[in-house]
């Protein structure tokens, strides 16, 4: 039977305070919930209790983070008070240089001795890996994807000295009588286009959302 099982039956272990030795492997924090004893040479080395769901993404609905999460807004945080969370970076290659660090990249940054910054997930949405259709590559974990808008394309007709006409994006905006290089003159047309007409248009591409402050688990 699961540690977690055993628990249930014989009744958690229940601790106020994170212990730094290990109490048993699996403990019940109020405010934190079910904490595993890791134990974690190489890379991202690390010994001690960490939450279940350490890394885990979470889509923020209180005001301030809750005891169990932090904001990734690009804050900093602590190697020793948050050392579960930043040793989980590292062991699953989310980890960079302070220089190499960017936003809306799930990065986390190695500043100093003695902290580190978390990604800064503000203002994009989070996508499925899976292969880039512009570049046929496959999509890295944490990778960040700029906005774009599928091509468009159009045409319209303009016969010389018969008033041409536009629909959708398109609009006549002038039209007259100019001189060519040769010496003579035609009727013109002069066209726009702007993609407001027929369609909602902001400073940025979309889609419909709903906003959540960006937040990992502990």
């Amino acid at each position: 039977m699961s540690q977690l099982a055993d628990s249930i039956i014989k009744g958690p272990l229940v601790l106020q305070t994170v212990p730094t030795e290990k109490a048993a492997t699996l403990i019940y924090v109020p405010g934190l919930g079910w904490l595993e004893w890791v134990e974690v040479t190489g890379v991202g080395a690390f010994q001690g209790y960490r939450t279940l769901r350490c890394g885990a993404l979470e889509f923020g609905t209180t005001v301030a983070p809750r005891p169990y999460e932090a904001d990734l807004v690009g804050g900093l945080g602590s190697k020793t008070g948050q050392a579960s969370i930043w040793a989980w970076a590292q062991q699953n290659g989310h980890a960079v240089t302070a220089s190499a660090w960017t936003t809306k990249v799930f990065k986390f940054a190695d500043v100093d001795a003695n902290t580190f910054r978390f990604p800064d997930l503000r203002d994009v949405g989070p996508r499925f890996t899976g292969t880039n259709a512009d570049t046929n590559q496959a999509r890295a974990i944490g990778s960040y994807q700029a906005d774009a808008l599928q091509k468009i394309t159009g045409t319209f007709g303009s016969v010389l000295n018969i008033q041409s006409s536009a629909i959708g994006a398109f609009a006549l905006a002038a039209s007259g009588n100019a001189a060519y290089p040769t010496g003579n003159s035609g009727d013109f047309n002069q066209f726009t286009f702007d993609s407001s007409r027929v369609t909602r248009s902001a400073s940025e591409t979309r889609g419909m959302n709903t906003a959540f402050a960006p937040r990992i688990h502990l």
